[in-house]
């Protein structure tokens, strides 16, 4: 892997609607629901989102985490296949 290669920030928590697994949280933009992942935290710490994310957590009664993922270099190669 790269040095260039970033961390992931993600917001996670358990699913609101009873299937007691772990996922990734969505947020509410303009353009509709999106994952709540990012390669910088700034961007993770806006206080529109903060402020979803605790009605979320106070609505569903399940606590919500902002999770670090560092990259460890794991090769899959997706090559193209022959044509005719």
């Amino acid at each position: 892997m790269s040095d260039e290669s970033p961390d992931l920030f993600a917001w996670i928590g358990r699913d609101e609607f009873g299937s007691g697994e772990v996922g990734l949280k969505r947020g509410r933009v303009p353009a509709g629901d999106i994952p709540l992942v990012a390669t910088r935290r700034e961007k993770m710490d806006r206080p529109a989102l903060l402020a979803q994310l605790q009605a979320q957590a106070d609505d569903y009664n399940v606590e919500i985490r902002l999770v670090r993922y560092t990259g460890v270099e794991t090769v899959v190669t997706i090559t193209p296949r022959p044509r005719g």
